[in-house]
């Protein structure tokens, strides 16, 4: 039984050696791999003899495909097609033959030119023939074979040359129409590495302004390694503030890494994201509650007032309002107003004292009211009220006015202080009377501003009619003066030619600022640095002026790295309040390691300020090494043990990594409690 087993499977072996030496001796056996078709009596044999390899990048790469008649009838084809089963990033060109036709045993070659992507993905590819003949395929090539696409090489083919890092970046916001308070944004940056190395440890991060914030996530992200020709994306998820203003923000986008070489590469690039939320915008203010007599007689004094609303859920901040004055009536006050604030839904009152020029027509005056962003150059935007008065009998009136016409004190505000030179200039609106005897008074809320070696008051002999005249007045800010804009009244009295005494009274308005001031201690360097280890910095500092620095912020930036975000958001911080910053990192090397630390935070007056504070350490090459002689007799001996000596070391520096991480959690902590309590 087992015998006949045994004959049994040397004749099945036989038999399968047999068929396979038949098959190779058969005239189509060498095409079974190639799986031509066969249309009708003719038979087509189809070869890829030009098929090279290529990378990415590559343009105009020939593919020339042989095809051979071993029919016994003649084969002619029209078009010629060539399929690529990925073709992303890939195209393909030429092909057009017109007719051929092929007798038994011709031949004819069709070429076909490739493009390849920059980003076309490394592989291979299956490479498959179609030829047609008035629209029909008459034979077709699933297996031509496997066309291969390299990445391109991070190294220059002879192994020298340039290694040109060229990084770019594009972004895509999601909703496409803009960000808006209350709804999810998705801000996307696509980094593509167009350039012939290799970009490693590649970090992308983003710096957001004010309005905007990154929801629960890190403003960074790890790209590791960005090969040639290839891209990444990163989403960031964007919250708007509900007093974000409405208008386009600049987002700046940076990507750092090291090329082939280990030499440091960057980019940096601004994207634009307009913004469309529900935060302070002028559009949603009103001009309310006008106020103005229908008819004024002669040069009767009146008043123009109003009221300016905030309807925003936000302050409105950094806003003009602006009374134009039509020609024939003056102003005995100030005309401009400049509001730092107007806190949300509440309302300011403002009121100009009016009276018609000398001689002003009979007529309905117009007087144009404006409400306008004050860092806004388009007056589209502005919010805009009318009102109006007729004048009547103007001619002959015998009451002369002065009034102060203009001022100005040499910026938009005075600081605390310091002096500044206020200049007044003065006009006699009669047309009919010269002034004379005329005495300027000046006087301020609570003694702000104080005359500077002269009294608080001049002289004039006289002034003719429709005359100017300009005076200054040296003056100086007391330094405890509140911020905010305060008062000088001018008081003037005069005579006119009859010798009729009058008097007028002026009120002009001048911006006082306190200097912003930030002291920090000093930056103190660790007792013992090495390369490649961790440490920590902590630094002190306190605001020493008398205004608040708003949106104060601290970060980090040298030659060494971190395991986190060297970013810290303080907020606002009141007068006579300290903080304290601090972050862990790590030296790349020995030798000097110098760095910074910038404070950035807005003044009173919304402008930005930048502390900066360099340091600069010296860092030791390696962590020491314990040495058995170094410790003493009764430990080193037959009886000691290292054991206690390496317990302490590690205990070092678990204490000072403990000390850190201790006063991290005390901040946080804190500023969870603030948060609590508001």
């Amino acid at each position: 039984m087992e015998m006949n087993r045994t004959k049994r499977r040397v004749l099945l072996v036989l038999l399968a050696v047999t068929m396979a030496a038949g098959l190779q001796t058969m005239p189509f056996a060498d095409h079974l791999n190639m799986m031509n078709s066969v249309y009708g009596a003719a038979y087509v044999k189809s070869t890829a003899i030009e098929k090279p390899s290529v990378v990415q990048g590559d343009e105009n790469v020939v593919v020339t495909i042989e095809v051979e008649n071993k029919g016994t009838e003649s084969f002619t084809f029209d078009s010629a097609e060539l399929k690529i089963d990925t073709s992303a990033n890939i195209t393909v060109k030429g092909a057009s033959t017109g007719t051929i036709m092929l007798e038994k045993g011709e031949k004819s070659t069709v070429s076909f030119y490739l493009n390849i992507g920059r980003f076309a993905s490394p592989g291979s590819r299956y490479l498959n023939l179609i030829l047609r003949n008035d629209g029909k395929v008459v034979h077709e090539n699933l297996s031509l074979g496997l066309l291969r696409i390299y990445e391109k090489l991070a190294v220059p083919q002879d192994g020298s040359g340039n290694y040109a890092a060229a990084l770019d970046m594009f972004h895509y916001i999601n909703p496409e129409g803009g960000f808006d308070s209350g709804q999810e944004n998705t801000l996307s940056i696509e980094v593509r590495n167009n350039g012939n190395t290799i970009v490693k440890n590649a970090e992308l991060s983003i710096a957001i302004p004010d309005g905007l914030s990154i929801y629960n996530a890190s403003n960074s992200a790890s790209l590791g390694y960005i090969s040639i020709g290839s891209k990444r994306e990163v989403s960031f998820p964007i919250s708007v503030d509900d007093d974000a203003v409405m208008k386009t923000y600049a987002v700046t986008a940076k990507l750092t890494g090291l090329d082939y070489t280990n030499k440091a590469v960057s980019v940096e690039k601004t994207f634009y994201i307009p913004v469309n939320g529900l935060g302070t915008s002028i559009k949603n203010t009103e001009i309310t509650n006008i106020s103005i007599p229908s008819e004024v007689t002669g040069q009767d004094e009146f008043l123009l007032s109003f009221e300016v609303h905030n309807n925003n859920s936000a302050d409105l901040k950094n806003v003009k309002i602006n009374a134009d004055i039509p020609e024939g009536i003056l102003n005995k006050t100030r005309s401009t107003f400049i509001e730092s604030v107007i806190p949300a839904g509440s309302s300011k009152d403002y009121s100009i004292s009016l009276f018609a020029e000398d001689g002003a027509k009979e007529k309905t005056y117009p007087i144009k009211i404006s409400l306008s962003s004050g860092d806004s150059s388009n007056s589209s935007t502005d919010v805009i009220q009318y009102a109006s008065v007729y004048i009547n009998g103007t001619s002959g009136s015998k009451s002369p006015q002065l009034m102060v016409d203009s001022y100005s004190y040499g910026g938009t505000s005075a600081q605390a202080g310091d002096e500044f030179v206020l200049s007044l200039s003065l006009y006699n609106t009669s047309g009919s009377h010269t002034l004379s005897n005329i005495k300027v008074a000046l006087s301020s809320e609570e003694g702000t501003f104080i005359p500077v070696n002269s009294s608080n008051s001049f002289y004039i002999d006289t002034l003719g009619k429709k005359e100017r005249i300009e005076q200054y007045v040296h003056l100086s800010v007391k330094p405890d003066a509140e911020q905010q804009t305060t008062a000088l009244t001018v008081k003037m009295s005069y005579e006119d030619g009859a010798g009729n005494a009058f008097d007028s009274e002026d009120i002009i308005s001048i911006p006082v600022m306190q200097e912003t001031r930030l002291e920090v201690d000093d930056i103190i360097a660790p007792p013992e640095l090495y390369a490649m280890m961790q440490s920590y910095i902590s630094v002190e500092f306190y605001n020493t002026g008398k205004t608040t620095l708003s949106n104060l912020r601290v970060s980090a930036e040298g030659d060494f790295d971190t395991m986190e975000s060297t970013n810290y958001f303080v907020g606002n911080m009141e007068s006579g309040k300290s903080d304290s910053y601090d972050f862990g990192f790590t030296p790349r090397q020995g030798g000097t390691m110098e760095g910074k630390i910038i404070f950035t935070y807005e003044d009173a007056s919304g402008d930005e300020q930048i502390l900066e504070r360099p340091f600069s350490f010296q860092v030791m090459e390696e962590m020491p090494v314990f040495d058995p002689g170094m410790m003493p007799d009764e430990a080193a001996g037959n009886g000691g043990s290292k054991l206690p000596w390496i317990i302490t070391a590690i205990l070092i520096l678990l204490a000072g990594g403990g000390v850190f991480v201790w006063k991290k959690i005390k901040k946080k902590k804190i500023h969870q409690e603030m948060e609590i309590d508001e």
